[in-house]
């Protein structure tokens, strides 16, 4: 409204001018028809002109108050529009950010949990970076040498309640670490079935089926391991702690010429959703 406030006082003080043009009209006319016999009253006939005219401009000078009114009233809802839908966006990012922070709050809980849970002494980490496209790939974490760690330490994680094996440091620097997951085509683990207690030999596929592959299980055992069973670390390498989870048995197969079963694991942790680690620094 601000942008019309000129025109209105235009119009405002060329309404004066217009009504003293007028009154000068009116006054001609009366002095024209004076002493003019048969003809009404000159003052009769000024009166009436005067006073229609007069209406007729206060309509158009009303009317073009309205339309301005009417135009600033709308410019100012616009405005008021703008501004209601900014806020908005802003609450809408606002909102986002609480339910990231929410869900970050709830990972984090969880994490400490696990630690507060386990009967290792743990060091929690962070993955900082990873090849998303190859889950089997080697990833780093924010905890390094000033931190305590260590090559070849365990690495495990806390997910669906359970924790499991991840794998191991494979390389330390000051504040970060390599961390060499069990996905890896290169990495071996002494385990053995949960329940039955036959040993064997995990190893990864080394693809981003997310697989593992357990070899050197006798024959035997396939009358007492089933689909669903858990295979933990079985501790004979020294490397590992006893008891850690890796996976469940997703197929047996057994091949007549060779003298030990083929058994592929899933593993317990997905590593497509790896966010948090722990370093096992110490086993009871």
């Amino acid at each position: 409204m601000r942008g019309h406030g000129p025109l209105r006082g235009l119009v405002h003080r060329y309404r004066q001018g217009l009504l003293t043009l007028l009154l000068l009209a009116v006054s001609s006319l009366m002095i024209f028809f004076q002493g003019t016999p048969g003809v009404a009253q000159p003052q009769q006939i000024g009166l009436a002109i005067f006073s229609t005219l007069e209406g007729v401009i206060t309509g158009v000078v009303s009317g073009i108050s309205n339309v301005i009114t009417n135009w600033g009233d709308l410019v100012a809802a616009k405005q008021k529009l703008d501004a209601d839908e900014a806020k908005l966006k802003s609450l809408a990012g606002v909102e986002r950010e609480v339910v990231a922070l929410t869900d970050e709050n709830v990972r984090l809980k969880e994490q400490l949990a696990f630690k507060t849970a386990t009967p290792y002494t743990l060091l929690p980490a962070q993955i900082i970076a990873k090849d998303p496209s190859r889950v089997y790939a080697s990833f780093t974490i924010n905890q390094g040498y000033l931190q305590g760690v260590k090559k070849d330490q365990p690495v495990i994680a806390y997910q669906n309640n359970i924790y499991g094996l991840v794998g191991k440091i494979q390389m330390v620097g000051l504040t970060t670490s390599v961390v060499q997951p069990i996905l890896d085509g290169n990495m071996y683990v002494a385990a053995r079935f949960q329940n039955s207690r036959f040993e064997g030999l995990v190893s990864g596929k080394g693809s981003n089926e997310e697989a593992l592959k357990m070899s050197y299980v006798e024959k035997k055992a396939a009358e007492d391991v089933h689909l669903g069973d858990l295979v933990v670390t079985s501790g004979l390498d020294s490397l590992y702690p006893e008891g850690l989870l890796i996976g469940r048995v997703h197929s047996i197969s057994a091949k007549e010429y060779e003298t030990s079963l083929d058994i592929a694991l899933e593993p317990v942790i997905s590593f497509s959703q790896l966010e948090y680690v722990a370093v096992i620094q110490r086993a009871p």
